[in-house]
């Protein structure tokens, strides 16, 4: 065999790899996108972001804050700015947690900033749920509950 067949036959070798490669990449994100659709699904079920308004009113009188990250969607942001520098190999998943996390926080003056931050996450576990980095079942009893005992100690009740 030449050097010139045997280039042929390694780019003919490479047009498979790259095929193959793109076909991991689609897959790899079409499951992430529906474990992300699945997360944002949870997190209005569980009624993440109401709970925290209704507390806002009732125990802040509306003088609290509250913001939803959607660690995803800024990560698209940041993407974005990259323009047309993104390579095939970017397109893959990255391992970067918060990524892959919906942030909600309730904050408010009460002598000095205090807040309370639900984090609804994907790990290699699955699905979890934190109040103050403490992690709880996801389950809305589990929540409200979890709520009441974190902004008792935010007040240090």
């Amino acid at each position: 065999m030449t050097w010139r067949e045997t280039l042929i036959d390694l780019k003919q070798d490479l047009v498979e790899v790259r095929a193959n490669r793109e076909r991991r990449v689609e897959e790899a994100e079409a499951g992430l996108k529906k474990e992300r659709e699945d997360l944002s699904l949870m997190a209005q079920n569980l009624g993440v972001e109401q709970l925290l308004i209704e507390m806002n009113s009732t125990l802040l009188d509306g003088n609290g804050e509250i913001e939803t990250i959607v660690g995803w969607e800024a990560d698209e942001e940041d993407d974005d700015n990259l323009g047309s520098r993104i390579s095939i190999i970017d397109a893959v998943p990255d391992d970067d947690e918060d990524a892959d996390v919906i942030t909600s926080i309730l904050s408010w003056d009460e002598g000095g900033v205090l807040e309370i931050v639900v984090d609804l996450g994907l790990s290699d576990e699955g699905i979890y749920l934190q109040i103050n980095e403490i992690e709880i079942r996801p389950e809305r009893e589990a929540l409200e509950q979890g709520l009441i005992v974190a902004f008792k100690d935010e007040l240090g009740i």
